[in-house]
Formats: structure tokens, C-alpha cells, sequence
């Protein structure tokens, strides 16, 4: 596992957490509804590159994935281009709506003394803007983005730099994320992993039937992280 230790912030100091339980979310499609600013930017980078409805259907299947990875999969002789067309229509796009919930959800979080932290694959600078921009960053101690450690998701890597820094144990972390990306990381760091179900639309839903501990609102996160004892058991949350 590759970091940079220098760029990443600092979490706040958690005496004895290594008893404690933490929560640690994915952002797109988990904190913030941002597929429909993800899809009008594919759909730029379609229209520029004269892409067809396969490399659409490509991208789609990808969701979780880091962006230069989506897009060698969809143009593997081109997909520098399209990552620069890409990343030049998204930053106009404004910021993504967060997930009606998620500041109550993190605030009381916050209020019980649990440790919070982000692992995304998006660029940290980006995820940062967004939490800001949300009045969400506050509540996180640990935020780690796609170059801040090597390999990215679905590798372990990530979400286990960001259990260290918070200080916490793997059997008292819990990790909520909506891709199958998320559920590979959370198996692969033997880490309880909660699909964040509120964001999915009934067919995207269909493709998870086997994960059995699902959150379908925000709030059931909370009782999920405070009362459940430790363990990577599956049971349904919802």
C-alpha cells in the first residue's frame, strides 16, 4: 500500500478508539446524488467523441470504478482524451445534491462521538469541494481520495489507510457504499459493508439481491452503527 502521508489531513486525535466504531462512507451515489452530473458529463464526452450507446452501456457497468479505469474500458487507445473532456465538463456543472438524510445522519453520528471518514475514488480536491460546499466537511476526520493510496477501490488499500488513521479496529468499522466497487472493497478489507440502497433505482437494486445488509434510508445507518455488535456478519438492515 502506497501513501502519501504529507498531503493527507490530519484527523482529529481519537483516544482509545480501538474499541470504538467508526463509519466510513463512499461519496458518489452514497453521500451526494451525483449520477445525474455524472451522466451529463459522459454524455459530452459521447457527443465530442462520437461514442455509441455501447460506451455508455460500458460506463454505466463500471460505477465505482476510478475514472481513468471507466474510461480505458470504454476507449482503451483513447481514454486520455476522454478523461481530459471528461474532468472539463464536469467542473461546470455545479455541485451534486446531498442525499436527504445524510446531514442529520452525520451530525448525530458526530454528537455520539463516532469516527467518520470518506473513501472515494474520486480526486480528493474534488471530494473536499463537495463536502464544503455541503457544510458537510466538518463532521469528517479521515477524507481520502484516489491518489492519496495505491491501489485504489476495489483494492482493500483505501479503506483500510482510512481505519488506521482513524484508529479504529476492522471489526468496529462500518463501510456504507452503493456499487458493486464498494461491496469487492468491503470483502476484500474483511470489513462490515452496508449497501447504501437509498440512491438505487429498482433495477440497479435487482443486481445486489445477494449482499444481505442493506440500508434503504440514511437513518437506519445510526442505529445500525451505535447498537450492532461488532462483526462481519450479514444481516439486513432494512
Amino acid at each position: 500500500m502506497a501513501t502519501d502521508s504529507d498531503s493527507l489531513p490530519r484527523p482529529h486525535t481519537f483516544s482509545g478508539n480501538r474499541h470504538a466504531r467508526g463509519l466510513i462512507f463512499d461519496f458518489d451515489g452514497t453521500l451526494v446524488d451525483s449520477y445525474p452530473l455524472i451522466e451529463a458529463a459522459f454524455a459530452h464526452v459521447m457527443q465530442t467523441h462520437r461514442l455509441d450507446e455501447a460506451a455508455r452501456d460500458l460506463f454505466r457497468k463500471s460505477r465505482g470504478l476510478p475514472l481513468p479505469e471507466q474510461m480505458q474500458l470504454v476507449a482503451p487507445h483513447r481514454w486520455e482524451d476522454l478523461v481530459a473532456t471528461y474532468r472539463s465538463v464536469d467542473a461546470t456543472l455545479g455541485h451534486a445534491r446531498v442525499f436527504r438524510g445524510i446531514p442529520t445522519l452525520v451530525r448525530k453520528l458526530r454528537q455520539a462521538g463516532v469516527p467518520l471518514g470518506v473513501v472515494s475514488c474520486k480526486r480528493r480536491a474534488l471530494v473536499e469541494a463537495e463536502l464544503v460546499a455541503a457544510g458537510l466537511r466538518g463532521f469528517f476526520d479521515v477524507v481520502i481520495g484516489f491518489e492519496d493510496v495505491t491501489p485504489p477501490k476495489p483494492a482493500p488499500d483505501p479503506l483500510l489507510a482510512a481505519i488506521g488513521r482513524l484508529g479504529l479496529s476492522r471489526t468496529a468499522a462500518v463501510y456504507v457504499g452503493d456499487s458493486m466497487v464498494d461491496l469487492k472493497t468491503g470483502q476484500a478489507a474483511r470489513v462490515r459493508t452496508v449497501l447504501a440502497a437509498w440512491g438505487l433505482t429498482p433495477e440497479l437494486r435487482a443486481a445486489f439481491r445477494r449482499h444481505r445488509l442493506w440500508a434503504t434510508r440514511p437513518s437506519e445507518m445510526l442505529a445500525l452503527v451505535l447498537t450492532t455488535p461488532n462483526g462481519n456478519g450479514h444481516n439486513r438492515a432494512a
